[in-house]
């Protein structure tokens, strides 16, 4: 028989079950905020994560870190926690059921009650998440946020105790199975993408003819190499600089600008057809920047993420930052292709020089660089096979990408449709 239905008058609640209704937030919760003091050391650390509230050490130093943990405050098992700051932010967590107890940041909202059933709402409060509706009660404005008493009014489906204990074991075995398999696509994914770069390395460092005789390098991430190549510095092959800012007081630099000027995070576009900022030509004349030919190779020079040490390819004319290299290949030696295909080998190498630190790569070691050298004929050969095999590489990555995508689209839809009733839980 079709569940009778009748609207919540809640916009993003939308139809709710004729037996449920809605209620306000406070009416199951209350705000909580017990500060530590000097039970600190009684406490692990708690951070609120995308994977949910997860144990954190003291001397992590991931993310701010404050001087002393006195101020933090007590969350403890079973209470949801909510980070409601920078709501324009839609990439960062925002909800979680502890199952420890600990301490978090005082930023956090807690909220509590005495029922050991509160996944239920745990489950609400995602949907939300999942949704943007936080994002959107807290408004336009820069550094949007919404408070304790914010959260406590806003409405909630109210269900019967017994159907929320259903309602959560549903979603707690249908979900567990989604994240399962959404974590075998990833690690399928890894795989793939290590592949990629042993494939990549192997064409750059041995070649296409497995029967040549080799020779030592004495290069860590080349190993041997064929006899023939030959192991010249990287300067001897390019030409070697990095970027420069235009003063930005300088308006004449950047207004009405039609010029690219690209910044370090767009290195990991791999291929640049277009930048976010754009100069004038009259900072190319009078500025440090300097205009680019197309086909000049980008190198990342510093970021404590993934982008110190990745690599670009100009597909237009274009200036940049001084946190890129530039290399413009001498095309009668070293094709820009190639040397692409070098620099995503030995990313890790690279990185490995400076470590993982901000410290960043400076131009001396990148022009020091020893690079395998072909003749420009087999240079070509191995770009077709590199082309074609990351290119197939590549498809199969984005289409496991695409079932994540689809099983995550499907986990949001099925607890949003679960908590509100619309699909009936047996």
């Amino acid at each position: 028989m079709t569940r009778k239905m009748k609207d919540s008058g809640v916009e993003w609640i939308g139809e709710i079950p004729e037996e449920w209704s809605i209620n306000k937030t406070k009416h199951y919760f209350s705000y909580k905020k017990v500060i530590v003091g000097n039970e600190v050391d009684n406490y692990d650390r708690l951070a609120l994560t995308l994977n949910g509230v997860i144990k954190r050490g003291k001397d992590d130093s991931e993310g701010l870190q404050p001087e002393k943990f006195e101020g933090y405050q007590i969350l403890n098992k079973n209470e949801l926690v909510f980070k409601l700051i920078d709501l324009e932010n839609i990439k960062t967590s925002r909800v979680g059921l502890s199952k420890f107890d600990g301490i978090v940041s005082p930023a956090y909202i807690i909220l509590t009650n005495k029922s050991e059933n509160n996944k239920i709402f745990y489950y609400y409060f995602m949907s939300m998440y999942y949704r943007n509706i936080f994002n959107k009660l807290g408004g336009d404005g820069v550094r949007s946020s919404l408070g304790n008493k914010d959260l406590l009014n806003i409405p909630i489906v109210a269900i019967d105790e017994d159907e929320q204990i259903k309602i959560a074991n549903y979603l707690d075995n249908k979900v567990a199975n989604i994240d399962q398999t959404i974590e075998k696509e990833k690690q399928v994914i890894e795989k793939l993408k290590e592949y990629k770069q042993s494939v990549i390395t192997e064409a750059v460092t041995k070649g296409l003819n497995p029967n040549v005789p080799m020779k030592d390098s004495g290069v860590e991430w080349i190993g041997e190499i064929p006899e023939e190549w030959l192991l010249p510095n990287l300067s001897k092959c390019a030409d070697i600089g990095s970027g420069g800012t235009p003063n930005r007081n300088i308006l004449e630099y950047w207004n009405n600008g039609e010029i690219p000027w690209m910044s370090s995070g767009e290195v990991n576009n791999e291929y640049i057809v277009d930048t976010k900022e754009k100069i004038t030509q009259y900072a190319i004349d009078n500025s440090n920047a300097k205009l680019l030919p197309q086909n000049t190779i980008m190198l990342g020079l510093i970021g404590q993420g993934k982008t110190k040490g990745k690599v670009a390819i100009l597909d237009i004319e274009c200036a940049c930052n001084q946190n890129l290299a530039y290399l413009i290949c001498n095309s009668k030696i070293l094709n820009y292709k190639y040397l692409f295909y070098c620099f995503k080998s030995m990313y890790n190498y690279l990185r490995g020089l400076v470590g993982e630190s901000q410290a960043g790569i400076y131009l001396p070691l990148v022009k020091a660089l020893k690079i395998p050298l072909p003749k420009i004929e087999e240079q070509s050969r191995i770009i077709c096979y590199l082309d074609k095999k990351c290119s197939t590489i590549d498809k199969l990555i984005s289409n496991k990408e695409k079932v994540i995508e689809k099983l995550t689209e499907y986990k949001k839809s099925l607890i949003y449709e679960c908590v509100t009733g619309k699909r009936e839980v047996q």
